[in-house]
């Protein structure tokens, strides 16, 4: 993890402007973003003290204002101090449990002690939301939002946008999993699924891609008007 200008957008705004344009992220892109978005978490899961023990790190945070698309194609995951917040819930032992209400996993929600495997759930929220463009579990009231996250059922994806075929709608169910003994155990199991689908044919998007996307699709006047160079803890 390292402090860095990224040059770009955060996920949340790239996902406004599909909004603004009545437009939907195309499956590839989306599937790709989250790919890295694992990736990252993924290293940042496996860090370890110079005695070779594993630090335990969890973000508990994931949300697309803390993920960054850079201008060169790069996916950076933001904001890993978390702990050091003040808003935030902490369990009986002093662990941070819980951030943004609609990105919550099942277990921040019941307040629970946490491991990686928080992260995942967040990343399947967040690939969906690239998918279908909405938060399938948040509502105006605070409390709804976290009976979503315990108890709404998941939509029937393929139904909702047919392009999303039968592989994709399991990794998907398989992220959103509540019971976290049945979700992906850690970030790089969820990223080989993700690249098993988008690479199982020998060739999928790449950073080059996304950049050329993100020139293409969002206006010079928006990468200007959105302040786009941002300083965080980062990977």
């Amino acid at each position: 993890m390292v402090m860095e200008y990224v040059n770009g957008i955060n996920l949340d705004e790239f996902m406004v402007f599909h909004l603004e344009k009545k437009a939907r992220v195309p499956i590839d892109i989306a599937v790709f973003i989250v790919s890295r978005l694992c990736r990252g978490l993924a290293y940042a899961h496996k860090k370890r003290n110079t005695n070779g023990e594993l630090l335990g790190i969890v973000h508990r945070d994931v949300n697309p204002k803390n993920i960054m698309l850079s201008l060169e194609g790069d996916v950076k995951l933001t904001d890993f101090g978390i702990a050091k917040a003040l808003n935030l819930m902490y369990n009986k032992e002093g662990k941070v449990i819980a951030g943004k209400d609609e990105y919550l996993s099942p277990e921040q929600a019941r307040r629970e002690i946490t491991d990686e495997r928080a992260d995942i759930f967040p990343c399947g929220i967040v690939l969906s939301e690239l998918l279908l463009g909405e938060n399938i579990f948040a509502d105006e009231d605070p409390e709804q939002t976290i009976q979503n996250i315990l108890e709404k059922p998941l939509p029937d994806y393929p139904k909702v946008r047919p392009e999303i075929d039968d592989r994709l709608h399991v990794i998907l169910k398989k992220a959103l999993t509540r019971d976290r003994e049945e979700r992906y155990q850690n970030a790089e199991e969820m990223l080989n699924a993700l690249e098993l689908y988008i690479y199982g044919d020998g060739y999928g998007p790449t950073n080059e891609k996304l950049a050329e996307y993100l020139k293409d699709y969002i206006s010079p006047e928006k990468y200007k008007a959105s302040g786009l160079t941002t300083r965080s803890d980062m990977i």
